[in-house]
């Protein structure tokens, strides 16, 4: 655990009216730890008027002597500290304007250069080694049913059965699936049906099953992860048409629709807090998406949607799923690789695969997602996971329960197989 820094500045505040110069003493401070993958959160000591506009800028500079190098697309008061930030000084302006044209101008720099700690937040992941994944969608376990029917669904999940299971199969962290596209979800969110305009229970489960669900795997030692597509729901007319977003497919957000999406992102992320230790955001895909994301010539871009998914938690990990291809880094903002894959086709050569990134791999054990079956010989799977965990990557494999949530027993079998190997390997060590 690292203690935290705070870095104070006394500075001359300009204030410009009526072309005279005035100024007076203020203190800008900074809040959190100067390493790699950690967010940076600049805090002004004085307070704000009402109709007051403020504006953020942040540079990046070799030195605390230079001016830097500005961040583009960074408007906020947090900065998450990139890995291309390392051994950099980071510096801040805060402008405040009122209404009556005042502006005020407050710069600070941190006493020291980021440290390149690679990401500490993914510690307790490659630790893990072994997680679930829980499809709990509306789709698949209440298919043609309606509000009253999800709400029902989600009532009857038992956690503590789930947790009971997700003990006995060793996982050391669970994925699980707020929703998906149908635009129901399995916890209640304000901002989400005020956007799309329902009432409570509507849409949005009533029952908190995330919050049950935390409780239950915390008992036991376990993490709990959410998996949330990147977008709105694409496939609730109503949804859709409300967030402003394309019925039917993926595409690139608008920025009212980028706007609306962090709000339903932040307030689940607040609502869970350090009970929540990551995301999986799917539908990151190339060919517009992910580069609308990352056109920091926007306003809302990759930085905010990370921010929003980390207000509850600053140390929660997220990554950006790329869809099926070789194991990688989707953006800069990533804590660990997607790793969604078909086939057991990959190894880590080192536990990095970019500065900060995770090594992770995803894919089912089922005959598809969410699905029983079995796919894979159970020793074929415990060679290569072995070989997976020796080069410390991080592996989970999406099973199937049942809708009380009880997982398929062959399922628990081969996750305990596995969890073997893992305990073997740390035996030996």
């Amino acid at each position: 655990m690292f203690l935290m820094h705070k870095i104070a500045f006394i500075l001359t505040i300009s204030f410009f009216a009526n072309g005279l110069l005035y100024a007076r003493q203020k203190t800008l401070h900074f809040v959190g730890e100067l390493y790699t993958r950690n967010i940076l959160e600049a805090k002004y000591a004085g307070s704000f008027s009402k109709g007051d506009t403020v504006s953020w800028e942040w540079y990046v500079t070799g030195s605390a002597n230079e001016s830097g190098d500005l961040l583009q697309g960074i408007h906020t008061h947090q900065l998450v500290l990139l890995s291309s930030y390392a051994g950099k000084f980071i510096r801040c302006i805060m402008t405040i304007k009122n209404v009556n044209g005042k502006v005020v101008k407050l710069s600070a720099i941190t006493d020291q250069p980021v440290k390149d700690m690679d990401n500490p937040h993914t510690g307790w992941f490659k630790d893990a080694g072994l997680g679930l994944m829980l499809h709990f969608l509306k789709d698949v376990y209440a298919t043609q049913g309606n509000s009253r029917d999800w709400n029902n669904i989600v009532d009857g999940f038992d956690t503590e059965k789930f947790a009971t299971d997700c003990k006995a199969a060793g996982v050391g962290y669970v994925l699980f699936a707020l929703g998906q596209n149908s635009g129901y979800y399995c916890s209640p969110n304000k901002a989400y049906d005020s956007i799309v305009g329902v009432a409570p229970g509507e849409l949005c489960s009533l029952r908190d099953l995330p919050a049950d669900l935390s409780a239950s795997l915390r008992k036991r030692g376990i993490r709990l992860m959410f998996y949330l597509p990147g977008n709105p729901p694409i496939n609730n007319q109503l949804a859709t048409d409300k967030f402003r977003y394309t019925f039917g497919k993926d595409s690139p957000t608008s920025q009212y629709t980028q706007v609306c999406w962090e709000a339903v992102i932040r307030e689940w992320s607040l609502r869970y807090g350090k009970s929540l230790s990551g995301w999986w955001f799917d539908g990151m895909y190339s060919g517009g998406i992910i580069e609308t994301r990352s056109d920091m010539s926007l306003p809302h871009n990759i930085s905010t949607h990370t921010l929003a998914a980390k207000a509850g938690n600053h140390e929660s990990i997220i990554t950006y799923n790329y869809g099926v291809q070789k194991i990688k880094s989707n953006s800069s903002y990533d804590d660990y690789s997607a790793g969604e894959k078909q086939d057991l086709d990959e190894v880590p050569a080192d536990r990095w695969v970019a500065p900060g990134v995770q090594w992770f791999f995803f894919t089912y054990l089922g005959k598809w997602w969410g699905q029983e079956g079995q796919r894979f010989d159970t020793n074929v799977l415990t060679d290569w996971v072995q070989k997976v965990l020796k080069g410390e990557g991080v592996v989970c494999f999406d099973i199937h329960a049942d809708a009380t949530g009880r997982i398929s027993p062959n399922h628990i079998a081969q996750l305990k197989a596995v969890r073997h190997v893992l305990d073997d390997m740390r035996k030996s060590k």
